[in-house]
């Protein structure tokens, strides 16, 4: 069995508003891409966001939001599909 992000793979869309503002967020892909050059290859339970919450488990694939009118970062869980 495979698990795939339906995200990632274009499949559905999740959309994500903006704690701050309330506008839709605009999805910048996945937090692994944005943490270093060895992020790949480390467990999601390694990562740390805004130094306060951490995030773990491999059972999903964790994408960055950005807000286009206040530039807000936040990040959302989205469950991976086995296919």
């Amino acid at each position: 069995m495979n698990a795939i992000c339906p995200v990632c793979n274009g499949l559905n869309d999740e959309p994500m508003v903006c704690g701050n503002c309330g506008i839709l967020m605009n999805q910048a892909g996945r937090l692994e891409d944005y943490k270093g050059p060895y992020s790949p290859y480390m467990g999601k339970d390694t990562f740390a966001f805004n130094n306060d919450v951490s995030i773990i488990g491999d059972n999903c694939c964790i994408h960055l939001y950005t807000c286009p009118d206040c530039n807000r970062l936040e990040h959302k869980s989205v469950q991976l599909l086995i296919m």
